[in-house]
């Protein structure tokens, strides 16, 4: 499944992008990149080097490790080895009165001024609007791999999982089992995010109240996991019992995008009262996806599921106490936590092709977290989920 981005892709990604960065300052003249998913998003590699592009100029890879690989997989600039920001600097002999511009929400303040210690830019400002208003709107290319992504995650969840789930399997075991299904099929196992220091699973799998255990990631569903150290995958010493509800957060990645979603299951029988909480949640996801459309405003559709929250949900939709996620979707593509967001305050409007989460859920004190999280693309009718709609609590068991 490994494959390059065609070089006709990249060229329009970089065309966007500088466009972006003339609307911002027609003066730009230096740019240099260094988180390794925007040098990827522009380049097709994904090596420990900095992006160099000069306005008029052929883009130029500085790479440490490794200059063999980015030579294989790039495919409209130069790449250069280097060893330290010394190198560069000579390489380039730039005019430092003029600022340059970086991708400052990824690197230190220590980065920076080590950069600049050699570099000595009057200014250095950041170009991270351009980047991140380029990558939260998806090209054919990058729908394509998502919905096959999508399609392979929700076969998954509804298809195998299922089958998975039997009397006395503890959560690690139906996490690992799950895990391995992910692979099989062609998940890339990595799971990547834009905040600093984020540790991400491919999986969780929460039996009963573990869905209810907070952890520091800011995930809507809960989980017990295997240590304090590592609060992820599933405890071995939780059990699946009768009439347990599962919850199953999950991420599929492909060639470097994913699909993420939540499914939930009851193990042989659903409770009455569950799937009431479970409905409530669907009737607000249906108002959200219906909004997903170009030029409206994100704080519309929070403003709008807000609204609409039925009475036996208010105050155990979407976190208990003083645990409640702000938000109810972001942008997700090369990175699980993109832009847009589906906050209160975000009142620039979605575009055509931006591809963003929904969460839905309930904290059932006694029972865990029931509702659905999907992966949905912007477009004129409303959004269009690409793994599937969990609508229904899928109930599996052996005695079915």
């Amino acid at each position: 499944m490994y494959s390059k981005v065609p070089g006709a892709e990249l060229m329009n990604r970089l065309k966007k992008f500088t466009t972006f960065m003339d609307m911002a300052d027609d003066a730009w003249r230096y740019i240099f990149i260094f988180n390794p998913l925007n040098a990827y998003y522009l380049t097709g590699t994904m090596q420990d080097g900095i992006l160099f592009i000069q306005r008029g100029e052929e883009p130029v890879y500085f790479v440490k490790r490794s200059v063999k690989r980015a030579e294989e997989e790039i495919r409209y600039c130069s790449v250069k080895p280097y060893t330290d920001y010394h190198d560069i600097k000579n390489y380039l002999a730039l005019n430092s009165f003029f600022p340059a511009f970086i991708d400052k929400s990824y690197v230190t303040i220590s980065l920076i001024e080590e950069f600049n210690s050699v570099f000595e830019f009057g200014k250095i400002y950041s170009c991270d609007k351009a980047l991140q208003i380029c990558r939260s709107v998806k090209s054919k290319y990058e729908i394509d791999i998502l919905k096959q992504a999508g399609q392979i995650h929700a076969d998954i969840m509804k298809n195998i999982v299922p089958e998975i789930l039997q009397e006395d399997i503890s959560e690690k075991n139906a996490a690992l089992l799950i895990f391995n299904e992910f692979v099989k099929k062609g998940h890339q196992v990595v799971c990547r995010s834009e905040k600093k220091g984020a540790e991400l699973q491919t999986l969780n799998v929460s039996f009963g109240e573990s869905s209810l255990k907070e952890y520091r990631y800011d995930s809507p569903v809960g989980v017990t996991g295997m240590y304090a150290t590592a609060p992820f995958f599933g405890s071995d010493k939780i059990f699946l019992k009768q009439n347990d509800l599962v919850t199953i957060p999950s991420i599929f990645g492909i060639n470097g995008y994913y699909s993420q979603a939540v499914y939930c299951y009851a193990f042989n029988s659903l409770i009455d009262y569950i799937r009431r909480q479970h409905e409530h949640c669907r009737n607000v996801k249906d108002i959200a996806v219906e909004m997903i459309k170009p030029g409206v405003l994100p704080a519309e559709i929070y403003q709008a599921v807000m609204d609409n929250i039925h009475p036996e949900i208010q105050g155990i939709f979407m976190g208990i106490n003083d645990n409640i996620i702000s938000y109810l979707g972001r942008g997700i593509g090369l990175a699980v936590d993109e832009p847009p967001e589906i906050i209160k305050a975000n009142k620039n409007p979605l575009a055509e092709n931006m591809v963003i989460t929904l969460n839905f859920f309930a904290f059932l004190e006694g029972y865990g977290t029931t509702g659905m999280q999907h992966t949905y693309i912007v477009t004129t009718e409303g959004g269009v989920s690409i793994n599937g709609s969990a609508d229904e609590i899928i109930v599996a068991g052996k005695y079915l």
